[in-house]
């Protein structure tokens, strides 16, 4: 029986744990019960596991085709959003105002679905296969988390995959090098002088500054990196002023910058804090300049990505529903991951008719057999070139 066969006999299986984990979504450092479950799940499986402080797990299953120390990790997140869910299906989310929105309860289950083929076919490979259910993805924290707790030691390779409501059901994209953004928030505050609206020489207007700072700030995308290194800046709030005839002496504004280039990445709160406090400066305001470095650019790797098309294709032939839709501007803290060990990541269709990170969001769950399937495969036939490398 070869892995796409086995991955559809789990189908069931696999509807039952996605709904019982979207039923119940976690906040990211919050998800006491999820791990829970996933643990329940290894132990049936008998694969060997240790928890995660203070939520997930890592668990570690050894081949016993023969001798090997060669390692491929395969991860999923576990966290959800805090989103009021407006689906109105019958395994809606039972926790008010919390919604697996991102598809992060389909991740675990493929996940999970994986881990039971590859128990059942032990013999077909030598190495170790790794399985991370990391917390806390939405909040830029979990990944970090994970690999300060060992996910990543000794590992040689690593995958994940993400649902992408936005794909038709079963497509599939996978994109060698930068595969996804750099995700960056920032605050700033801008400090005047409050004064009558009469007498605006009198004060130092922050609105004015802010809208200053505003226009300025897009000069980083077209002035400070070259046009092939592409910057996103999005200011997403501005608050000045309390009346309409009195000048603002405060103004704060909060934004995100989005980028795919480590190297740029690495200059931009230089470069931003540079822009904010002289145009302030010369508008005679004082500025403050706070960063939120939530995801690093996820690279993926040449050789990486290759063994994962070759495996996507041995389940799913003929290569009808690839997409090639280069990197998504999206941050996805799996990038920590490609900094320690070389890393491919999959984006899998949902077919969603609302979009992710919304109330309505609701996948398609045919797709969770292929998700299993794709892991599994992925980590068998990686540990086999991995141990050809040897």
């Amino acid at each position: 029986m070869d892995i796409r066969e086995m991955a559809h006999g789990l189908q069931p299986e696999l509807l039952v744990l996605r709904r019982d984990f979207h039923a119940h979504p976690e906040l990211g450092l919050e998800e006491f019960r999820t791990t829970g479950k996933i643990a329940d799940v290894m132990e049936k499986l008998q694969i060997p596991y240790r928890l995660t402080e203070p939520t997930g797990l890592i668990a570690d299953l050894r081949g016993t085709r023969g001798e090997s120390g060669r390692c491929v990790l395969l991860r999923a997140d576990i966290d959800a959003l805090p989103v009021q869910e407006e689906t109105g299906l019958p395994f809606a989310s039972e926790n008010p105002g919390v919604m697996h929105a991102c598809g992060h309860d389909t991740h675990t289950a493929m996940l999970l679905g994986a881990a039971n083929i590859l128990s059942r076919l032990r013999d077909r490979f030598a190495g170790t296969v790794r399985f991370v259910f990391q917390p806390a993805e939405e909040i830029g924290k979990g990944a970090d988390l994970m690999i300060d707790q060992g996910a990543a030691d000794d590992a040689d390779m690593g995958m994940a995959i993400h649902i992408f409501g936005t794909y038709g059901a079963h497509q599939v994209d996978i994109t060698p090098g930068p595969a996804a953004a750099a995700t960056d928030f920032f605050t700033i505050e801008l400090t005047g002088k409050s004064c009558h609206g009469a007498h605006p020489h009198a004060g130092v207007d922050a609105t004015y500054a802010a809208a200053s700072v505003l226009v300025q700030l897009q000069t980083m995308v077209s002035r400070e990196f070259a046009p092939a290194d592409p910057v996103v800046v999005t200011v997403g709030s501005l608050h000045s002023g309390t009346k309409n005839n009195i000048v603002s002496g405060r103004a704060v504004m909060e934004g995100s910058c989005r980028s795919f280039s480590r190297e740029v990445w690495e200059r931009i709160p230089a470069v931003l804090e540079r822009i904010v406090t002289e145009t302030a400066a010369a508008l005679r305001c004082e500025a403050k300049v706070t960063f939120d470095r939530l995801t690093r650019p996820l690279i993926c790797d040449e050789e990486a990505c290759r063994i994962l098309r070759e495996a996507v294709n041995r389940v799913l032939p003929g290569g009808g529903l690839w997409r090639a839709d280069g990197a998504s501007p999206g941050g996805e803290d799996f990038a920590a991951f490609g900094e320690r060990i070389p890393i491919a990541w999959l984006k899998l269709g949902g077919a969603s008719p609302y979009p992710q990170h919304s109330g309505k969001v609701c996948f398609d769950e045919s797709v969770l057999e292929d998700g299993a399937a794709y892991y599994a495969q992925f980590a068998v036939d990686a540990l086999e070139a991995l141990q050809r490398q040897s």
